[in-house]
């Protein structure tokens, strides 16, 4: 588990969240290598579910480059079997979280 004090603000809503509701998770995971085309660290493990969600805020994700490089690591998770979620920064407001968290554990994405 990664060290709290280092998590964005957005991982620490979801820490808070998941915490709150006694969710086992692991957080900061490594995927797949470090420098490996598709490697990525995904925010949030919920290995029960073989769900894996990512915080997505729009400062370093909007890019090209990072939508490429995040659409990578999406297709590698899943080829993987894993359920993958991305929690985009507008959907983790304090008046939308609940209903984000409860669709993501369900394994489903807020419509953008």
């Amino acid at each position: 588990m990664a060290d709290y004090e280092f998590l964005s603000s957005l991982e620490k809503k979801v820490y808070a969240w998941l915490s709150q509701r006694e969710i086992p998770f692991t957080s900061q995971e490594r995927m797949f290598g470090i420098a490996e085309l598709g490697s990525a660290t995904v925010d949030f493990i919920i290995g029960e579910r073989r769900l894996a969600l990512r915080c997505m805020g729009s400062y370093w994700h909007s890019s090209m480059e990072a939508k490429a490089r995040d659409l990578l690591g999406k297709e590698k998770l899943i080829e993987k079997g894993y359920i993958v979620v991305d929690l985009w920064e507008e959907d983790l407001a304090d008046d939308r979280i609940d209903r984000t968290m409860e669709l993501a554990l369900e394994g489903v994405e807020m419509l953008k």
